[in-house]
């Protein structure tokens, strides 16, 4: 079944050809995103993957709607349990974020107040979202009771640290505590494992995976490394240059991709099931300011035909549950890591 096509869960989040444009002095146009369709069913985690500069971070600042000049969000639909955020007035939105919608920025410092201990930090959405003030004393429990969730080994001491006292685990921890404090019904994580070392990645992983087997909870999850997506994702989005040009189960995705340049990613990734040399992808990543046109991947494609080069291909069903936006799709030989 298609992923735009209404399934029995309840659909959380659906995105509907979402334009993302830059903007210079000049007036030169960044078409960061460029078209992006998706969707996101309860109890589902949908990982987004795609090289640098091909719009992720972009993608879920645009669905908080939290584009800045020069960015302007121009076209397009974000519907959140059927309310679509980009009509909604500001005062509407401030219920619904950090509340029933959450996110997890990718920051190297955690982006905490250096004047804050984390008590403040962890219980700043609640307290915004609260009908009625929340004493100090119900706050602080709360706020050990959430980090103890997160598995933070001493929460009540970490709960009285400032920023400069955590250590990148400890600051990933918390920044998902204070996300999850509200129970949203979606959790948007940009890169949640990028700047930690792989014993720590690992237990953040593990982490995100019982949250969502325990709490059934919903979640996008964004990330250029396959292996943070095999393990939490259900479906797999691929994001190139806009747009997206893949979408399948998890194990589709990673056994039969079809894509020209989601069999590259793998082909170029060192992995235990490739043997011999590494294949790069020719080229680079085309500039926002000035995508090919056709196919935005055909200047790098060994498969391209004429076609390729002159119409863009749309994001079509290949089989069941998975979507291909490639011209040669059928023909392109099939993915072999061995």
């Amino acid at each position: 079944m298609s992923p735009f096509e209404e399934k029995e869960k309840e659909v959380i989040l659906e995105v509907k050809n979402l334009k993302t444009y830059f903007y210079e002095h000049d007036n030169v146009v960044w078409k960061v995103l460029d078209g992006v369709n998706l969707k996101i069913h309860r109890g589902e985690t949908l990982g987004i993957l795609g090289p640098s500069g091909a719009g992720k971070s972009i993608l879920a600042k645009s669905i908080f709607k939290l584009i800045e000049r020069p960015g302007k969000i121009i076209d397009g639909e974000i519907l959140f349990k059927g309310k679509n955020i980009l009509t909604l007035p500001n005062e509407i939105l401030d219920t619904i974020r950090g509340k029933d919608l959450a996110l997890v920025l990718q920051s190297i410092s955690g982006g905490f107040d250096p004047l804050r201990d984390m008590t403040y930090t962890t219980s700043q959405p609640y307290r915004e979202h609260a009908e009625i003030e929340p004493d100090r004393q119900e706050i602080k429990m709360l706020v050990i009771s959430q980090l103890g969730t997160v598995a933070i080994p001493e929460p009540l001491r970490t709960s009285d640290k400032y920023a400069h006292q955590m250590s990148g685990g400890e600051s990933q921890r918390v920044k998902i505590a204070t996300a999850l404090i509200n129970n949203p019904s979606l959790l948007i994580a940009d890169e949640p494992v990028s700047n930690l070392d792989a014993t720590i990645a690992r237990q953040i992983l593990d982490l995100l995976r019982i949250m969502k087997e325990k709490h059934r909870l919903t979640m996008m999850i964004i990330a250029h490394n396959l292996g943070v997506l095999a393990e939490l994702s259900d479906h797999i989005a691929i994001l190139y240059a806009g747009k997206i040009i893949e979408y399948g189960d998890v194990e589709t995705m990673f056994y039969s991709p079809r894509h020209p340049f989601t069999q590259g990613l793998f082909y170029a990734t060192p992995s235990m099931a490739i043997r011999g040399k590494l294949k790069p992808i020719p080229g680079e990543i085309p500039d926002p300011r000035n995508y090919p046109s056709g196919c935005r991947f055909h200047p790098r494609c060994t498969y391209a035909i004429d076609k390729c080069k002159v119409e863009a291909p749309n994001l079509e069903e290949y089989e069941e549950n998975h979507q291909v936006a490639c011209w040669r799709a059928k023909d392109i030989p099939d993915y072999q890591p061995g």
